[in-house]
């Protein structure tokens, strides 16, 4: 079954009632079966509906013991804690910033290892200048920085 807006206001209604009615029975089911206390707000914009408040919201089981079981669960005192869990998109955020300092190190390394290898080549050749004049500004900017990193390496053997 395609999950999507009735375009028909009549059958709209008519389902909004049918499964209001399911997912209240559902909820009194679940709360004597399993000893928990459920609440449940459904708001429905446009016009009043004859079992809807007057403000459009219907808050089951009643309104009093609906506004009970929020405010208990709202003091509860994991709620505290819950509130302060990092938020889906805040994780997402955090783990999409890590492996993206994970690939800039293995970018890093890369260049290094490439650096490395031209070097060898380098050393290799009778004649550094002409091989020197062949290289592109990236490669040589990635020889300057790996010949850096050697004479860091040098400094804290000391």
């Amino acid at each position: 079954m395609k999950h999507e807006l009735i375009p028909n206001e009549s059958k709209r209604n008519e389902t909004f009632k049918k499964k209001t009615v399911r997912l209240v029975n559902k909820a009194n089911e679940l709360s004597t079966l399993c000893g928990v206390e459920v609440a449940i707000i459904i708001h429905k914009n446009g016009r009043r509906l004859y079992d809807l408040g007057q403000d459009n919201a219907m808050l089951w089981p009643s309104p009093p013991i609906f506004s009970e079981r929020l405010h208990k669960f709202l003091n509860h005192p994991d709620f505290e804690t819950r509130r302060r869990m990092i938020k889906h998109e805040k994780f997402m955020e955090q783990i999409t910033e890590e492996e993206r300092e994970n690939v800039s190190k293995w970018e890093r390394r890369c260049e290094l290892q490439e650096s490395r290898q031209l070097m060898n080549e380098l050393m290799k050749q009778d004649h550094m200048d002409d091989y020197f004049h062949e290289l592109e500004l990236y490669q040589l900017d990635g020889l300057n920085t790996f010949v850096n990193e050697m004479l860091k390496k040098l400094e804290r053997r000391r």
